[in-house]
């Protein structure tokens, strides 16, 4: 698996970053596909220029421009995490935790109940509660994304990712308090 912080060999010869963009729908069984991240983002990945790696689920699209998977452990999906420059998920409380664990920055595309990706818009409210911080870009119009996924690429660039800010720990503190305290 080719990551952040793998090298590979350039044209001329030296050593340079390969950058991994890791695409999550997360594990919601297959009555809430979300075909609509898939499809977009394999367009996406046909003009980025990064490669593109995707956990699909039950998605029937079958990506084109990444490489996919539909499931993993949970341990290789950590070193998806671990390995990624950008993270683009589902807004599931674990998705975004994850990124954060390893100061991944991520673009949110939180699913929505209007088109039958979930039984209700909680991941739209989370998206709403986590607007404003640096690693975190959230999308509810899927024809933005191209443009969130290279802008966060572009901040991922200027990241320490072994820097654990106090704002960090915060925004991960009122995650976990979100899901809590969610029925």
């Amino acid at each position: 698996m080719a990551g952040a912080f793998e090298k590979g060999r350039s044209q001329s010869g030296l050593w340079r970053k390969v950058n991994l963009i890791f695409v999550t729908i997360g594990t919601m069984v297959k009555v809430n596909e979300f075909t609509r991240l898939i499809t977009k983002m394999d367009e996406v990945a046909g003009r980025v220029g990064e490669e593109v790696v995707m956990q699909i689920g039950s998605v029937p699209y079958e990506p084109r421009n990444a490489k996919h998977f539909s499931h993993t452990s949970y341990q290789e999906s950590l070193s998806y995490f671990r390995n990624a420059s950008l993270v683009v998920g589902h807004g599931g409380a674990g998705t975004i935790l994850n990124a954060l664990r390893f100061h991944v920055p991520i673009v949110v595309v939180p699913r929505s109940q209007r088109f039958g990706e979930h039984f209700d818009n909680h991941q739209m409210e989370l998206a709403q509660r986590l607007m404003g911080n640096a690693l975190i870009k959230v999308v509810y119009d899927i024809d933005a994304l191209e443009s969130a996924v290279k802008e966060m690429l572009e901040k991922g660039r200027d990241l320490d990712r072994g820097k654990i800010s106090s704002e960090r720990k915060a925004l991960i503190k009122s995650i976990k308090d979100f899901v809590s305290r969610s029925p």
